[in-house]
């Protein structure tokens, strides 16, 4: 019976030591930073990656994020948040915030070392100061503008109130910006209006142009073709006049040759078949030249 009373002493005095020890010793994983709790309240901050001592059953090791979170304002919220523009259109919005603990100590005081108790807060104030930011654009400025231009000033004005619960935000960007479906489908029409007014306006001032093109074309035609038929009719007169002048010179030079030059022409130009049939009076001089054609009278007989 001894010995077994022993062992169970035993038993118990390793179960105590081993509990002894495991609420000696914390560990702070790595990418994170420790904080050290006695009795619930922070009496340092800023442990490092590894082992570390405490006492047990007072104090306590926990660890936070040393790296960047995402905050997702969608899950945050539950979906995305409705934001007024200064002309009063409302958006459904979405976005993004890249935050990190910057003193452990003070975020652990702030919100009981709850890194989603932190988000939370993060995100009230940044959906407090959106709200501002949209009340102070339009929705056309809101659609226009760069994401990073509309935001660049929000980390600034975020850190200055997030610096009570030790945290800091790099970064704010919009993950989606669209009107509600009623809205979309007003400003749809609109633009489609637009649109076609100015289709309408751009095809009128084509015909316009094309038919100021056409009277052009149809001057510049009719000024071509008046200028061709003078050149024409110009150089048609002159070759008049040089074969008048051929024409003189060479009747001058024998007059009997081109008198009957002239004949055969007009003879060319009447007696076309050769069945032709020409009335002349008895006094006609126009087949003179075929007189010396007639066979002797002895031939005809």
């Amino acid at each position: 019976m001894m010995p077994l009373h022993r062992s169970f002493i035993s038993l118990v005095l390793a179960i105590i030591v081993l509990l002894l020890i495991s609420q000696s010793v914390g560990v702070v994983p790595e990418g994170r930073t420790g904080v050290r709790l006695r009795f619930g309240s922070v009496v340092e901050a800023g442990l490092k990656p590894g082992l570390h001592f405490k006492l047990p059953f007072m104090e306590q090791i926990t660890s936070l994020d040393a790296q960047w979170i995402t905050l997702d304002g969608e899950r945050e919220n539950g979906g995305r948040m409705k934001f007024v523009t200064a002309d009063d259109k409302t958006f459904d919005t979405g976005y993004a915030a890249v935050w990190r603990i910057s003193d452990a100590g003070v975020f652990c005081r702030a919100t009981g070392c709850d890194e989603g108790s932190g988000a939370r807060r993060i995100n009230d104030v940044l959906t407090s100061l959106l709200r501002q930011l949209f009340s102070a654009h339009t929705s056309g400025e809101l659609l226009t503008g760069s994401d990073t231009a509309l935001l660049r000033d929000l980390p600034v004005k975020l850190n200055a109130q997030l610096h009570a619960i030790g945290a800091e935000v790099q970064a704010v960007h919009l993950t989606a910006l669209t009107l509600p479906r009623d809205q979309l489908d007003a400003v749809y029409q609109r633009m489609r209006a637009q649109q076609s007014a100015q289709a309408a306006q751009i095809r009128a001032q084509g015909s316009i142009s094309a038919a100021e093109l056409r009277a052009n074309a149809d001057q510049q035609r009719a000024a071509i073709l008046a200028r061709a038929e003078t050149q024409a009719q110009t150089i048609r007169g002159q070759a008049e006049a040089e074969a008048t002048a051929i024409y003189a010179h060479a009747y001058r030079q024998n007059p009997e040759f081109f008198r009957f030059y002239r004949s055969l022409e007009a003879y060319r130009h009447v007696i076309r078949e050769n069945n032709s049939v020409i009335v002349l009076g008895p006094d006609s001089g126009f087949l003179k030249y075929f007189d010396g054609l007639r066979p002797p009278a002895a031939a005809q007989r």
